[in-house]
């Protein structure tokens, strides 16, 4: 088994030497073994390691006598032990997720907690190739695409690791009888209300006996076939997302054009990506969904993602945004409008960098302030000559209507000078017989030559 698990680790840069090892340690044979090995070939690899044990409360004494053996365990190898109590069934009534799902945000919420107070580099999760096996078949059949069919990755998010994962059960129960570990067992894996479990005990044997004995191979052959397309299909929806969409005050804006053009495949790939880029996870991101999204045709129509992201059409865009994101910018700090009076003869010693503007200084009438739009706001646009509703011009210039509340307007006592990063007003604009010119900036101003 270790010889196995030093290979998985070398093979795929799971670990470098300094590094500082999260082992998760609920006591069970895999974690247990893992935890074993690493302490044996800690000098070898150069590491050093912290347990985390999370006490999911659901089996009463005997999770708490799972705590004890781990901490037990860790004192007598000297491994620092961070041990965590958490009604997960609670938790998961209260979220309305399952206790599988409850019990799997929690414990990683742990982990990066400890992580990030012990300043470790690495998290060891204790999954094995049986693992692999079922969680390919737990996501054939909700139906998954080639993510999910290349099942368990070795690494993720290039911290979390898995150094048994081409080690399978039966090796890893060889191991810690050999060593005399006598690890805890879980008697809910042996029940069949998961169906983690019903694959387990109940699919994968009726399969290796009416069909192929050798279903794990098998399964391994294709999980290392979709892994390479995974990476594939990483790299080209990355040059995708390069070509078709941007950043845009924290949203993503894709070009319904050169999406419309693009295969369905990558549309697919490239709806999920926007969606990871900005939650960070693609988590109950459904086959519906993504559907949705592409079928989005109409300015103004919304498809929900979650409870807090959206995806709009907009004139020439389909946006990805946070629905809470949007909040009217009068409800925070404005941002700081910087500016400058000099003669009109001096314009030729200033270039104004983007988002800065040059104004008739006599034209301002009173003081200066920073707003956001109000009903019934109207100006001149420049190059025009009668007034345009601030609406009507946002319309024209395909602002999204859930953009046009955080728009900064610059304005006198009189009127609108300046519609951010838009259209400056008529009223004001430099002419010959300008004397006195304003810049102005919501950055620091101005390059001399």
């Amino acid at each position: 088994m270790i010889d196995v698990m030093m290979d998985t680790i070398k093979r795929n840069d799971l670990i470098v030497q300094g590094d500082k090892v999260v082992v998760g340690l609920s006591g069970g044979p895999d974690s247990l073994a893992m935890m074993h090995a690493l302490i044996r070939q800690q000098e070898i690899l150069g590491i050093s390691l912290t347990a985390v044990h999370i006490n999911h409360k659901f089996r009463g004494l005997l999770a708490d006598a799972d705590e004890a053996f781990v901490v037990s365990f860790c004192k007598e190898h000297h491994i620092p032990c961070y041990s965590f109590s958490e009604d997960v069934a609670a938790l998961a009534k209260d979220m309305g997720v399952s206790f599988e799902e409850a019990g799997r945000i929690v414990r990683y919420q742990k982990f990066e907690q400890v992580k990030n107070e012990t300043g470790s580099h690495k998290i060891a999760i204790a999954q094995n190739r049986n693992d692999v096996v079922e969680t390919f078949f737990i996501n054939l059949f909700r139906g998954s695409g080639v993510d999910g069919l290349a099942s368990i990755e070795y690494k993720r998010d290039g911290y979390y690791i898995r150094p048994l994962l081409d080690v399978d059960r039966q090796t890893i129960e060889a191991y810690c009888k050999q060593q005399n570990l006598e690890p805890r067992r879980d008697h809910t894996n042996d029940e069949n209300d998961y169906v983690r479990n019903k694959i387990r005990n109940e699919f994968l044997p009726y399969i290796r006996n009416e069909f192929n004995a050798s279903i794990d191979d098998a399964v391994h052959r294709t999980v290392a076939i979709m892994k390479g397309e995974k990476t594939f299909w990483n790299i080209h929806v990355e040059k995708l997302f390069e070509q078709v969409c941007h950043f845009m005050n924290g949203d993503i804006y894709l070009r319904y054009d050169r999406f419309n053009s693009l295969q369905d495949a990558e549309k697919f790939q490239l709806i999920r990506l926007c969606v990871k880029k900005l939650k960070g996870n693609m988590t109950n991101l459904s086959y519906d969904t993504i559907l949705r999204i592409t079928t989005l045709s109409r300015t103004g129509t919304v498809c929900e993602i979650d409870k807090d992201l959206i995806a709009t059409k907009s004139y020439e865009n389909i946006i990805f945004s946070n629905r809470y994101g949007a909040e009217k910018v009068e409800n925070h700090v404005l941002p700081t409008l910087y500016t400058k009076i000099i003669d009109v003869s001096e314009k030729d010693q200033y270039v104004l960098s983007q988002g800065c503007i040059a104004v008739d200084a006599d034209q301002i009438k009173g003081a200066l302030h920073v707003r956001t739009r109000k009903d019934g706001d109207a100006f001149i646009p420049l190059g025009m000559k009668g007034h345009k509703k601030l609406k009507a011009f946002f319309i024209d210039a395909k602002i999204p209507s859930s953009k046009r509340d955080s728009v900064l307007l610059v304005c006198d006592d009189e009127k609108i000078i300046w519609v951010q990063d838009l259209r400056m007003s008529e009223t004001c604009k430099i002419t010959e017989n300008t004397k006195n010119m304003m810049i102005m900036s919501f950055q620091e101003l101005v390059e001399r030559h």
